[in-house]
């Protein structure tokens, strides 16, 4: 079966070749109009050309140079990228860059659409709290009392609270369904009535409550969608035009819409989806039914109207959608930084500075939309890929060059160790039952090479503490002694890890079967699920993933035994069938491959790949 969102982010490896080609616009002028008036001034292109030249890593290193947009995207096989920068509570410029789409080769202009994700929740947030505040909704009524063409069903979850809007835009409704994938070109569209239902034929599961309502924050776009119903049973209107009416038109989002399939008006100024490694989603882009969810269709330049409306209407200077007392609640935590359609992110020493955001990701896109609380700066980015890592990194350097507070970590001052203390450290280590790093020196630096992941340069900071640019994990050694020993702690993104030296020649069980040592690795793995039954290298989950990453690698025996021994742990599951019986298929085996499609079919009839092949093969 087909990976998961992120799964197929991380292990796609084909490449496409982008053409990086600058297209310059900005804000100030109508829609098309791109003359000497829109010209920055010297101070703002300087500013531009800082910006431009000075991406930069989660991690700080002192001296460290900048990257170049364009030579990130080539390194992140990024088709295409939008940007707009906040200032004074304006739009001081927008620039883009790249293609829209990898085989027509068409440029991105500061004018194309991007689908926005879940950057849609906050903007279709304030159509609902627009609603609020003439008196249609309320924030905490029982919501159901709203809905008319479908309910929650009530259970012994709802007993005690019922299910309100406030609840549904803080992800506190105790729903279920975190998000969706969208509809590829030529499959049917579901109603919301069956996307709430799981009923055909929607891919997503039912939307249920399963947690007391305002207990515990709980991503959930199924409550967005819940959300986006109420607001249609009571219009009588679809959803798009409700969102133009209420937000969009107001605010001149003229480039943007949720209108969920585009028009081919639409369309041709949009920006075709793109997999990690730069190929074409299938069919170009996705349909998102779930509109207020995932389906918003937009510019960073209408997204920076938005954001900056917000920032104004804080301080009453701006109130054209919401007034200010409205707008305060919005950005008023309901749990922990959680608020009604926005996240808080604090930083400075007493967490002092606050910035309001959202990320999305739609299929074969990303964006990012942070802006300062109380001061007019703030910055958005959008890209054409699953790969959204360099909008941190453009990030990162408009708040250097802006100076935005607090936001940036500081810098580390690098060291420089003698290279018999770098051989010390030398080895491989241990960190899982499945996942080991093997740490050379090169040169005066430490290498790493991990188990399934990219090669990293570790830094030291002190003589014993190393950091990595890009990711915020600190690697604490401990040397061997004369009786042997050694360790490496690894702390950071909120866990930690201790990894034992260990024998160079001790393979984990995904280094067996690469090294073609099928029935030793499927035995480490056996051994590990009876030893550590709830241990991460053991899950139906990564045990499926490694078969594709082996099926890739054409390594069909290996792949083969590996979806073998997750239909034998996982019995119950109808995917596991479904990967074994793609295995089959890739290595030539039709017959034992419409077996296994038969099988998983029979306990998921919602399983499309499955289906596909056996229609295919007239095997109906």
């Amino acid at each position: 079966m087909r990976f998961p969102l992120l799964v197929r982010a991380a292990l796609v490896f084909c490449l496409a070749a982008s053409q990086l080609a600058p297209v310059v616009a900005f804000d100030d002028a109508k829609k098309g109009e791109r003359d000497a008036r829109n010209a920055p001034s010297s101070s703002v292109a300087a500013r531009i050309e800082r910006v431009e030249h000075g991406l930069l890593p989660p991690v700080l290193v002192k001296g460290d140079a900048g990257w170049s947009i364009e030579e990130r995207m080539r390194h992140h096989k990024v088709p295409g990228l939008s940007v707009a920068v906040i200032n004074d509570f304006k739009v001081e410029w927008v620039r883009a860059y790249g293609v829209k789409d990898v085989e027509t080769k068409e440029p991105v202009t500061t004018e194309t659409l991007f689908q926005a994700g879940s950057i849609s929740k906050p903007v279709a947030a304030t159509v609902a709290l627009k609603h609020v505040e003439r008196g249609r909704l309320t924030l905490d009524g029982n919501i159901n009392d709203k809905l008319v063409s479908w309910k929650i069903p009530d259970n012994e979850f709802t007993a005690k609270r019922k299910v309100t809007l406030a609840n549904l835009l803080s992800h506190t409704a105790g729903l279920t369904v975190h998000g969706f994938p969208g509809y590829a070109a030529g499959e049917r569209i579901p109603t919301l009535p069956q996307v709430l239902d799981g009923a055909e034929p929607a891919n997503t599961a039912p939307v249920r409550v399963d947690l007391e309502p305002g207990t515990k924050f709980r991503y959930s776009g199924g409550g967005t969608t819940v959300m986006q119903l109420a607001l249609t049973d009571i219009e009588r209107k679809p959803f798009p035009a409700l969102a133009r009416e209420t937000v969009l038109k107001p605010l001149k989002m003229d480039d943007s819409t949720y209108e969920q399939p585009l028009s081919d008006a639409w369309r041709k100024r949009a920006a075709s989806g793109h997999r990690a490694g730069g190929v074409a989603v299938e069919g170009k882009i996705h349909v998102y039914p779930e509109m207020a969810a995932a389906g918003l269709w937009t510019t960073p330049t209408d997204l920076a109207k938005f954001a900056i409306e917000m920032q104004l209407s804080l301080q009453g200077k701006s109130n054209r959608v919401l007034s200010r007392a409205m707008t305060e609640k919005m950005l008023t935590p309901v749990m922990d930084d959680v608020a009604l359609g926005f996240f808080l992110q604090r930083y400075g020493k007493d967490k002092q500075s606050v910035y309001f955001g959202h990320d999305g990701a739609d299929e074969g896109f990303r964006a990012m939309l942070l802006v300062h609380k109380e001061k007019g700066y703030g910055a958005v980015v959008m890209v054409n890929s699953d790969n959204g890592q360099i909008m941190g990194e453009v990030l990162r350097s408009v708040a250097r060059e802006y100076g935005w507070d607090d936001y940036l970590p500081p810098p580390h001052e690098v060291l420089t160790l003698a290279p018999e203390k770098l051989d010390m450290y030398a080895g491989r280590y241990l960190v899982n039952p499945d996942r080991a790093l093997v740490v050379a020196r090169e040169g005066a630096r430490l290498s790493v090479e991990q188990t399934l992941g990219p090669k990293f340069e570790l830094l030291p900071v002190s003589e014993t503490l190393f950091i990595r640019r890009d990711a915020n994990l600190r690697y604490e050694f401990a040397p061997p002694t004369d009786a042997g020993g050694g360790k490496v702690s690894i702390r950071g993104g909120g866990g930690s890890a201790e990894a034992p030296r260990v024998a160079a020649d001790a393979l984990v069980p995904y280094e067996l079967l690469a090294a073609g040592k099928v029935s030793e690795g499927v035995e480490a793995y056996r051994k590990i699920k009876k030893e550590q039954p709830a241990n991460a290298a053991v899950t139906e989950g990564r045990l499926n993933n490694i078969g594709y990453e082996l099926l890739r690698q054409k390594k069909y025996a290996e792949s083969l035994a590996v979806f073998t021994l997750n239909a034998e742990l996982y019995p119950q599951s109808s995917n596991v069938y479904d990967s074994l019986a793609d295995a089959y298929r890739e290595s030539g085996d039709r017959e034992s491959a419409i077996k296994n499609y038969r099988r998983s079919l029979g306990m998921d009839p919602k399983n499309k790949n499955a289906a596909k092949w056996l229609k295919e093969w007239g095997q109906n």
